[in-house]
Order: structure tokens, then C-alpha cells, then sequence
């Protein structure tokens, strides 16, 4: 018995160190690592380079086979010729306007209406924000007809004050289950706190539970705002005339039927993006901000 042991363990021994022998090297599994992130890199990087590219290039440069990489003259021509030839200003102001509007009620109406469902029991509160968000499992385009209907019937077709409360009808119940979701986070003895020490409900509310629930604001703002200013369907359906379009219908109007004037279209591209990427850039260290850590500091 202590042979056949024996024999088994030298066996269980002999067959690790062969496992081990062909393990790969850490080194190895490094640069597999990293090579796979600089691959997943590139490529999501690389069409946001050859639009800035394109937009850089002559019109020229830009139709010439083999294309290159890297452009070969730089040239302003394409920005200058969106920024004073077209009407990208007009459509900057639709697009400014809709998105500070739409977010600005958004923002208002989903905190209180949050905070409402998080703090109060009511006949329907646990249905209702499962009932709100039910309009969120349809698709926008099935909504096209009826909200067309609508329009048409208040008057409000090809107006940008119509396509607010269009955009806040599929915003705002998301926009309300987020703040739901924050505020009931908030734990309730810093409100029952804040109400001993002589604060009134709005009161605790405005200096208390408003501060810990910042996260959740910006991260709602900054989700309704880069959908209303990239919002497509909706404005081209709704938008009749040239003065009232957004700036991604406007920058649909450079794709004709036989040519296409791809400088300008990824110029503007470049244009629009800006601001969105500039909003990420100041506004990182709210979004990454949990409730829980503003609690502490509080």
C-alpha cells in the first residue's frame, strides 16, 4: 500500500511540475494583455483621428488613392468654410436652446419628483416608476406616428418648442428612476437630523439631501444633454423648415444625392463633438462621485 502511494504521489508531482514547466511566462501574458488594450485602444480611437484628419485635409487630399494617414498639407479651409459659408451658427442656437431647455426641466422635474418616490409612501409608489419606465421598452420610432398626430394637432409641427416636451416624454422617466435610485441612498437619520436642529423639510432637503444627491444630477444632465444635442430622428421627422433644424439635421444637409462634401460634414463633426467632450472633461470628478462619499464629507 505505501508503494502504490507512493508510486501516485511521485506521479501527482511529476505531472505539477509539468503543468508549471508549461505555464506560460508573466511576461508573455503581459504583452498579450497590453497588446489586446492598444488594439481595443485603436480601435475605438481611430475613427474619431480620421474624422479630425479629414476635416485638416484639401478637398483634393481627401478623394486620393491610396489614402494616407496623416494629411499632407493642413488646412483650415474646411472649418472656415462651416463656420462662415453655412448656416452652422443658426442651427448651433436650435440645438443650444433644445438642449438647455430639455435639461433644465429634466433636471428639475426628475429631482422632485425622485426625491417625492424615495421619501413618501403613496397608493402606486412601487408601481409607478415600473409603470414609467415601461415606455422606455419601445422603440422611438414606433412613437413617430402618434407624437406626429399630436404636433399636428397643437399646432407645434416645425417648432422647436415642440420638440421639448417630445424629448422629455422618453427623458424623463429614466431621468426620474436615477434620482429615485439616489436619493433613496441617502440615509434618512441626516435628514431627521437636519429637521431637530430647526431646518424645515425644504430646508433639510436644499442644504442637506441636494449636496449628497449631486452625482446623481450631473450624471442625469449630462445624459439628457448629449441626447438632445445629438438627437436625429425625432427633429428630422418633426422639422420641416431650413431655419429651425439642429445641428445634426444641418449636417445632414451635406450628404446630397451625388456628392457629398466630406470636409465640411467632418468638420462639423468635429465641431459638434466639442462640447460634449469638453462637458466630460470639467464634469469627470461628479460623474465618478458616489452618494456614499459625499455622505462622509458632509
Amino acid at each position: 500500500m505505501s508503494t502504490s502511494s507512493s508510486t501516485r504521489e511521485t506521479a501527482r508531482d511529476r505531472s505539477t511540475a509539468s503543468l508549471r514547466r508549461r505555464r506560460t511566462p508573466k511576461w508573455v501574458r503581459m504583452a498579450l494583455l497590453y497588446a489586446g488594450l492598444w488594439a481595443a485602444f485603436i480601435w475605438c480611437v481611430f475613427p474619431f483621428y480620421w474624422m479630425i484628419a479629414t476635416s485638416l485635409r484639401a478637398k483634393d487630399e481627401i478623394f486620393a488613392r491610396p489614402p494616407s494617414i496623416v494629411p499632407h498639407a493642413i488646412t483650415l479651409q474646411n472649418y472656415v468654410d462651416l463656420l462662415i459659408g453655412a448656416q452652422f451658427w443658426r442651427f448651433a442656437l436650435n440645438s443650444l436652446f433644445l438642449t438647455l431647455s430639455v435639461t433644465v426641466i429634466s433636471v428639475l422635474l426628475s429631482v422632485t419628483a425622485g426625491y417625492a418616490m424615495a421619501r413618501h409612501r403613496f397608493k402606486g409608489s412601487v408601481m409607478l416608476p415600473l409603470f414609467m419606465l415601461y415606455g422606455q421598452m419601445f422603440p422611438p420610432v414606433l412613437l413617430l406616428i402618434p407624437f406626429y398626430i399630436q404636433l399636428k394637432f397643437l399646432g407645434w409641427l416645425d417648432s422647436l418648442y415642440g420638440l421639448i416636451p417630445v424629448y422629455l416624454s422618453y427623458m424623463l422617466p429614466l431621468c426620474v428612476w436615477l434620482m429615485r435610485g439616489f436619493f433613496a441612498q441617502v440615509p434618512h437619520s441626516l435628514e431627521d437630523a437636519a429637521r431637530l436642529d430647526g431646518c424645515t423639510r425644504w430646508q433639510a432637503f436644499w442644504r442637506v439631501i441636494l449636496p449628497m444627491a449631486r452625482p446623481g444630477i450631473v450624471a442625469v444632465a449630462t445624459w439628457v444633454m448629449i441626447h438632445t444635442w445629438n438627437e436625429f430622428l425625432y427633429a428630422s421627422t418633426f422639422i420641416l423648415s431650413e431655419r429651425n433644424r439642429t445641428l445634426p439635421l444641418g449636417l445632414s444637409g451635406l450628404i446630397g444625392q451625388y456628392t457629398t462634401d466630406w470636409g465640411m460634414l467632418m468638420a462639423g463633426g468635429v465641431v459638434t463633438a466639442a462640447p460634449i467632450l469638453l462637458i466630460f472633461f470639467f464634469l469627470q470628478k461628479h460623474l465618478v462621485a458616489g452618494v456614499g462619499g459625499g455622505a462622509v464629507k458632509g
